[in-house]
């Protein structure tokens, strides 16, 4: 599948990708159905600030892929005729990460050039540093977004600091001596590490009442309940080993986020191009951290302890304290029924390990538990009440708004902008970490995929009832019902996302 614009979401892990650059133009890509007409959207404005590069963001010595292998339809030109003059035999100081030393020759690719050196019909494709035709399978291409004193080309975005930061499907940035960037370490192909429960074991007693769902980086998945009673909090290993844990009292639950990687693992092994040794992925704490949300109660009035709350495993007494206490609020939508548009909303994990919900002080607020710090905070004001949440860079999450309005946030500056309006109020937002893109679940029944970042977005699938969408490591998306709101309780399904980017 190819990006509609700039590259997406940041990589939690070092490396290299993508190191055979002989990309089958054949390759079998997934339509995305039929095509919504997305209303104007803002550019990404301008930002000045220090130039100091956040540690998540690394520069690279060389391009990540050959810049000598053409594909079929592409024209591989910058690699083959030097736009930089030669050094002596051996290419001297051949430094920067758009330069590669061929036959003694330093020649620099298309990466980071202004102007795009590229013949009249193609584009610069920065994942191999050579021209291709903007359709071919696996080109990354766009314009550049003046960040401070850098430009962050394709693969990478703006953190409202002055520094560019990676987006998947890559995992780290490069940067000429004149601050021209661009994402290195991508990822052609999606990688597949895990296998989810089967369908029938996720639609056994996992999914009685089933509500909200999400999947750690291993498949395992995770639920929560709307019932009447006493709601849970449920674990499904992909052996079919399922746990769950009881919550407070009889509160009903809304939402189940847990902290997984922002981009897909990259290669351990080095690819011809590339030298130098290959850091092994770092732990990230925090992963497999799950946070649910508690919503209602009866009629959702009255003075109840409403809130979000974060599983502690190994507390048989408390396994589910609430870490941001929550004020009684409700909603008009997304789901049309009191009990579910209640309470806090709009749960997501940051990068940094900070949970983010809206409405727990009051609609539209935006609401923050650092478990680092220890801390509560109200971070931002949002026009009007926020239904769904989905970090897709370190510094930007992306946030859903009653009535279908799209903003994106950024946790640096406290600011956020208005990115699309999709139509609909949203059930739920979750983000894909090889491709980047946001995959939106509607109360019309659409399923939309966002570009985060240009506000493009198209129809991938429709649910048959109401319900909320996540994204699998295993590269399916999963569709779950809203039991409770149903006269006729639907099962879980899921639709294979593209494989190839």
């Amino acid at each position: 599948m190819r990006r509609w614009g700039w590259g997406v979401l940041v990589g939690v892990l070092g490396g290299f990708g993508c190191g055979d650059d002989g990309r089958d133009t054949g390759a079998a890509t997934q339509g995305m159905g039929a095509t919504m007409t997305a209303p104007g959207t803002t550019d990404e404005t301008t930002t000045t600030g220090a130039t100091a590069q956040p540690t998540t963001t690394t520069t690279e010595g060389g391009s990540d892929a050959s810049a000598t292998a053409s594909t079929t339809g592409t024209t591989a030109g910058t690699a083959s005729e030097p736009t930089s003059t030669t050094e002596p035999a051996g290419c001297g100081a051949c430094s920067e990460p758009n330069q590669q030393c061929i036959d003694g020759e330093c020649v620099t690719t298309c990466q980071g050039q202004d102007p795009d050196p590229c013949p009249m019909g193609q584009v610069c494709d920065v994942i191999s540093g050579s021209c291709h035709a903007p359709a071919d399978v696996c080109t990354l291409a766009g314009a550049s977004e003046v960040c401070g004193t850098q430009k962050c080309g394709p693969g990478s975005v703006c953190d409202g600091q002055g520094a560019c930061v990676p987006v998947a499907p890559c995992a780290g940035v490069a940067c000429t001596g004149d601050e021209a960037c661009w994402g290195v370490a991508c990822a052609c192909d999606r990688p597949v590490e895990c296998a989810d429960p089967g369908l029938d074991l996720l639609n056994g007693p996992f999914a009685e009442k089933i509500m909200g769902i999400d999947f750690a980086d291993d498949c395992t998945a995770w639920m929560v309940t709307l019932r009447s009673g006493t709601d849970y909090l449920r674990r499904l290993r992909p052996d079919g080993e399922l746990t769950e844990w009881a919550g407070v009292s009889n509160l009903d639950m809304g939402e189940v986020k847990v902290l997984r990687r922002l981009t897909i693992p990259q290669l351990h092994e080095v690819p011809p191009v590339a030298g130098g040794p290959v850091e092994p992925p770092q732990p990230v704490e925090g992963l497999g951290e799950v946070a649910v949300t508690y919503t209602c109660i009866g009629g959702c009035f009255g003075d109840i302890p409403q809130g979000v709350a974060r599983l502690v495993e190994d507390d048989p007494v408390d396994p589910l304290p609430i870490v941001i206490p929550a004020m009684t609020t409700t909603g008009n939508g997304p789901f049309m029924a009191a009990v579910a548009d209640a309470g806090p909303q709009g749960l997501t994990w940051g990068e940094d390990r900070v949970l983010y919900v809206g409405n727990s002080t009051a609609n539209g607020e935006y609401n923050t538990a650092d478990l680092e710090l220890a801390t509560v905070d109200v971070v931002h004001n949002f026009p009007a009440r926020v239904t769904a949440s989905a970090a897709v860079s370190p510094a930007h999450l992306l946030v859903a708004l009653e009535g279908g309005a799209l903003y994106r946030y950024n946790v640096f500056t406290k600011q956020s902008e208005l990115v699309t309006e999709l139509g609909a109020h949203v059930t739920g937002l979750s983000h894909d970490s090889f491709s980047g893109l946001v995959y939106a679940s509607m109360s019309s029944l659409e399923v939309l995929a966002i570009e985060p970042f240009t506000g493009t977005f198209e129809v991938f699938a429709m649910m048959p009832d109401r319900g909320r969408v996540a994204v699998s490591p295993s590269g399916k998306l999963y569709y779950v019902p809203a039991k409770y709101l149903q006269v006729q309780e639907g099962m879980v399904t899921s639709w294979d996302l593209p494989a190839v980017f």
